[in-house]
């Protein structure tokens, strides 16, 4: 894996961000998405205490929600959160691959209309349902693919009429009770480019390399970015954020559409997560 501190930032372009903050107040606390996955690096025990520590390399995606006053604050905030050091145990080398980020929307989405957001009370309440309600819970429905199932081009006209025109194998598995609702973060992404023209490889008469080269068995290749958002599609390139409160992830992908319909972000494909946490004023994020 690379060394460093070389990372890409993916930040939306200004007239997104306007779309987002049209409706926040002056002076306003921001909202910030940020999804980013990193390389850490540790030395660890040996197994049973036996020997001298080893070195171990692994990846790992994290998301979280960051309050702060600009882009630049907040990335700030969840860069030290990333690095953020655990007590007791031995330093962590940590490489930041990729970071995506959005603003969100200044409003929280439900289904009976928006709501401005108060992120100290949504820290409170989203605490509360995390201690009651299994994490996989299925009729939260993060099992489907809602950019498939919810297309712009064919939105149903209520929650009620969602509900009958879903498939069965998916209306049967999802929450449809309308007092019980959750929490869904639900990120705006970019359009993927389209995939690189294949490269004419020249012919050459040169045998093949018997077997790698000690510079490269020192180094193992660094994965690129394509297959990095293969494996960590968390991190692939936003351009907004919004806060759904729905009775499931089908609904709140829906509301979004509804939202978004005549507005540059109709048709740019959606994303659905779970609540992380916050870093900021309103509440401090876990990894």
């Amino acid at each position: 894996m690379p060394r460093g501190r070389q990372f890409n930032v993916a930040f939306p372009s200004p007239s997104v961000f306007q779309f987002c903050i049209e409706k926040i107040k002056p002076n306003a606390m921001n909202a910030y998405l940020f999804a980013a996955v990193a390389s850490r690096t540790q030395a660890r025990p040996a197994p049973g205490g036996v020997g001298a520590n080893f070195i171990q390399t692994w990846d790992a995606s994290a998301t979280q929600i960051v309050l702060g006053n600009s882009p630049d604050e907040a990335q700030k905030q969840f860069e030290a959160w990333l690095r953020a050091q655990l007590e007791g145990e031995n330093p962590v080398e940590v490489t930041i691959r990729k970071i995506a980020a959005a603003q969100f929307v200044d409003e929280l989405f439900t289904e009976s209309g928006m709501v401005p957001l108060d992120w100290p009370e949504i820290v409170k309440h989203a605490q509360a349902q995390l201690e009651s309600t299994p994490v996989d819970d299925f009729e939260q429905g993060y099992w489907v693919d809602v950019e498939q199932v919810i297309r712009p081009e064919k939105l149903s006209f209520s929650a009620g009429t969602l509900q009958s025109d879903l498939p069965e194998d998916i209306r049967s598995g999802l929450n449809w009770l309308a007092d019980k609702k959750f929490l869904f973060v639900l990120s705006v992404l970019a359009p993927l480019p389209p995939p690189p023209d294949p490269v004419d490889e020249p012919e050459t008469d040169a045998p093949d390399p018997v077997g790698p080269s000690d510079e490269s068995a020192e180094e193992p290749e660094p994965i690129g970015i394509g297959e990095l958002h293969e494996m960590y599609p968390q991190a692939l390139d936003k351009e907004a954020a919004a806060l759904i409160q729905a009775r499931n992830s089908v609904v709140a992908a829906w509301l979004w559409r509804r939202y978004a319909a005549n507005t540059r972000l109709a048709a740019n494909p959606i994303r659905i997560d779970p609540w992380r946490g916050v870093i900021g004023p309103a509440g401090a994020g876990g990894k």
